[in-house]
């Protein structure tokens, strides 16, 4: 009797040790994914309500300061240009929230246009700078500016030692403007600057569509892990088009397209493809939107989607196309290899949308995984000796691509490799390395002599 009431006992010992260690660890990893980063620190703050396009123009409604945050952060370590980073204390997050509440005290004055002076405020240890990955105009934030019409642009901001002066730069037209701000407080940014935990040493080259940065030293960088989940195409049809009136048809590939109306219809993937790429057309006879009003509209049509947004920014901005991904990490994800995440599109009869429903929705935690990067010279080195010439190149970054994991069919690796932009289309530098680059050149020419005729 008295062993079988040890035993009895020391079963519910360790069973109680068990249930404690689970708590804790749930515990732990919950404070881990809340605290780890930026990913996080706008749930619950989504507004779920439907917007109107009015509503969006008016510049008040927040997912515009959500998905137009500069993504890069740059500043001085040791007398070296470097990029910042820390998930903790994230910059850009601290500059946004300080931005906000900048306003306008005088008006906005040109005092750089060529590119040795604007060199020169590239290489200035003097300033914090902070990065839009493309241009956006002086119009969309218009506390900024008190011309609503404002469409010239820039897409990086020089933070001084002063808190009343902010400097906006143009990457492409080595444009720097002066601007004279009251409300804004930039002191903890710029201690942020000097504590980043992570500071690459870079240099910032001019390609075609701007300044990159070319990594000066081969890095090991991080491999993340992350469960995924996709909402229903049930859900993206009712938010879309509505529950009553809709008609569908489903084509020979297994794509099924729902319509309301004449006007309105959204293409679903087939359910038993795996994959998860929408497309979602509205018809209506429209002069294409200024710049300001592309990019203030596409935030409508993408809080329209439902998609988590807590993640998702502005990354790219061609003609009457304006693009998002999701940054992790500070880092741009790329689907499909090289899908954006929201693409819209506007013509002078339709609006389009692609998108992908793919939600970034639980971090696993990191496991010591790393991937080792070449200095960003010796990838464009050897594009070059493929037949890419580097003035063919507009943009070059470190992004990450996606990898399904065996171990579970909702986990995915996000594997750190280069992305180039060039003749307008993002590809990895294995896609670029595979592809024949001449066929993309004789169509540029042919292009450039049609448009001479």
């Amino acid at each position: 009797m008295i062993g079988m009431k040890f035993k009895f006992k020391f079963g519910e010992f360790f069973l109680g040790l068990a249930t404690l260690i689970v708590i804790v660890l749930s515990i732990v990893l919950w404070i881990f994914i809340m605290t780890s980063d930026q990913r996080f620190s706008n749930i619950g703050q989504q507004n779920q309500n439907n917007i109107t396009k009015e509503q969006t123009r008016s510049h008040n409604f927040k997912s515009l300061y959500d998905l137009y945050i500069p993504t890069t952060s740059y500043g001085f370590a040791n007398g070296n240009l470097c990029q910042l980073y820390d998930s903790k204390n994230n910059l850009t997050l601290e500059f946004t929230k300080e931005i906000k509440k900048a306003k306008a005290t005088n008006k906005i004055k040109k005092i750089v246009d060529t590119r040795t002076k604007y060199e020169e405020y590239l290489n200035n240890p003097n300033y914090v700078q902070l990065v839009y990955p493309d241009e956006i105009t002086f119009s969309l934030f218009n506390q900024l500016n008190n011309a609503a019409n404002d469409n010239r642009e820039f897409n990086r901001f020089f933070i001084s030692q002063s808190n009343h002066w902010i400097y906006l730069g143009n990457d492409q037209t080595n444009e720097i403007y002066q601007l004279k701000i009251a409300g804004a407080n930039f002191d903890k940014l710029r201690k942020y600057a000097r504590n980043a935990k992570s500071k690459y040493p870079v240099r910032l080259v001019r390609l075609k569509e701007g300044y990159s940065p070319f990594y000066i030293k081969t890095m090991n960088a991080k491999v993340y892990s992350y469960l995924t989940n996709h909402q229903s195409y049930s859900y993206f049809v009712s938010r879309l088009l509505g529950t009553s009136g809709v008609t569908s048809k489903t084509n020979k590939n297994g794509q099924t397209v729902y319509s309301l109306n004449y006007y309105t219809r959204l293409r679903v993937p087939d359910s038993n493809s795996g994959e998860h790429n929408y497309l979602y057309t509205h018809y209506e006879k429209n002069k294409i939107p200024n710049t300001t009003n592309r990019l203030l509209d596409s935030v409508y049509y993408v809080h329209q989607l439902g998609l988590t947004e807590q993640d998702l920014r502005f990354f790219d901005a061609d003609g009457a196309n304006v693009s998002y991904l999701n940054y992790i990490e500070g880092i741009p994800v790329f689907l499909n290899k090289h899908d954006l995440q929201v693409k819209t599109t506007f013509s002078t009869d339709s609006i389009n949308v692609a998108f992908n429903s793919v939600n970034f929705q639980i971090p696993i935690p990191f496991d010591g995984q790393t991937k080792r990067l070449k200095p960003t010279q010796d990838v464009v080195d050897e594009l070059v000796n493929h037949g890419l010439k580097q003035e063919d190149i507009q943009r070059i970054i470190v992004g990450f691509t996606e990898e399904k994991d065996s171990s579970h069919h909702s986990l995915i690796n996000l594997i750190p490799t280069y992305y180039i932009k060039a003749y307008d289309e993002w590809k990895s530098l294995g896609e670029w390395e595979k592809q024949d680059v001449s066929t993309y050149r004789e169509a540029d020419q042919l292009t450039v002599n049609e448009g001479g005729k």
